[in-house]
């Protein structure tokens, strides 16, 4: 597909596909939350998306997959005794992150959204511990108003490494081999070790 092309069809179908792989994040889609803002910001210095846009779709596509997290904390707490049933809500990870929540208190949601590497587990968390929703959203909100903005300036800031989008596909069509045996390896990973690396 030539670069015109390309624009073009991402200029139509480019931001409900953003907020649909964000969204999907929350029910365990493989692909990085933080690989699609980059990506996003990549598309804004490529003139594919404009800015307002692509910031308004990202802010709601993240706080939706983390509500999604939050609802299914709820639901576990509803039902305790399926606590010990998965990896990423045993009951040795529940006590570990409560005891976060026992020092730091509700302010924890903040802090997971800016880190990489805590956010399913403490958003199923504050489900599980019944935080108040409206209390959730607030720290969640402030978080992605100080996370999403920031991976899509770096992501805009990499177009000036990347080139424009017609130099990218060109470095994407000759890394192609490699970055097919990535994605199969990644994809490994996630299937041999649960999805809820799948946030990070």
């Amino acid at each position: 597909m030539n670069p015109e092309t390309l624009s073009a069809v991402l200029g139509l179908w480019g931001y409900p596909a953003l907020l649909l792989l964000l969204v999907l994040t929350g029910v365990g889609s493989p692909i990085p939350e933080d690989l699609l803002l980059l990506t996003a910001g990549y598309l804004v210095f490529s003139d594919v998306f404009a800015w307002p846009a692509a910031l308004t779709v990202s802010l709601l596509g993240v706080v939706t997959s983390d509500l999604m997290l939050y609802s299914a904390g709820r639901h576990l707490a509803w039902r305790s005794t399926r606590w010990s049933e998965g990896r990423l809500l045993s009951r040795e990870r529940l006590q570990r992150v409560t005891g976060w929540f026992d020092r730091v208190g509700d302010h924890l949601v903040f802090i997971a959204r800016l880190v990489p590497g805590t956010r399913a587990m403490v958003f199923l968390a504050a489900g599980v511990r019944a935080v108040p929703v409206w209390r959730f959203l607030r720290y969640d909100l402030v978080g992605a108003c100080l996370w999403v903005p920031t991976a899509l300036i770096i992501g805009h800031a990499s177009g000036s490494h990347l080139g424009d989008l017609e130099s990218a596909l060109a470095w994407l069509d000759r890394s192609s081999p490699r970055l097919i045996a990535l994605v199969m390896a990644l994809l490994l990973l996630w299937l041999s070790f649960g999805r809820e690396e799948s946030k990070l």
